[in-house]
């Protein structure tokens, strides 16, 4: 191999601007929404596994949605797509246990990706760490829903 030089090219000016150019940018942008799998669980019965999202065709879409978010800033839309609860559901709202490993206080968030299919976390800042991924929608349950596995009387409004 004796007589190749292995030396790396030197950058270009063109390039050299475009790269500091682009590090200025993502300085800037320090408010985009950040992407945590810290608090990530699948131990729960309706949380389902990256496999099982692979399997299904979700995980990708899934990649997609998320790809999607992380280049702005965290805005709550009306739309459904992106919703903040606050609050994790109350146990007749839910099918979902509270995670022991994810602080009480979480601002808890869906992000809609497919279908019934979200994305559940809560939001620290501008990192939203995700939770559960969620296949059949069992975190917040619709009216329907509610009856369905806890009866008509989960319906009713708490007497106060």
């Amino acid at each position: 191999m004796a007589g190749h030089n292995f030396n790396k090219k030197k950058q270009t000016p063109h390039l050299t601007s475009h790269l500091s150019e682009k590090k200025s940018n993502i300085n800037e942008k320090s408010e985009n929404l950040n992407f945590s799998f810290e608090d990530f669980c699948t131990k729960q019965k309706y949380a389902s596994t990256f496999l099982d999202w692979q399997n299904c065709g979700l995980l990708s879409r899934a990649m997609e949605v998320l790809h999607g978010y992380s280049k702005s800033p965290v805005i709550y839309d009306t739309s459904g797509k992106f919703t903040l609860y606050n609050d994790f559901p109350k146990n007749t709202e839910t099918l979902f246990d509270f995670p022991e490993h994810v602080t009480p206080d979480a601002s808890w968030v869906r992000i809609h990706v497919n279908g019934p299919s979200v994305i559940i976390g809560h939001i620290i800042s501008s990192t939203f760490y995700v939770v559960f991924l969620d296949k059949t929608h069992k975190f917040s349950l619709t009216k329907k829903s509610k009856e369905k596995y806890f009866g008509k009387k989960a319906l009713k409004p708490s007497a106060k």
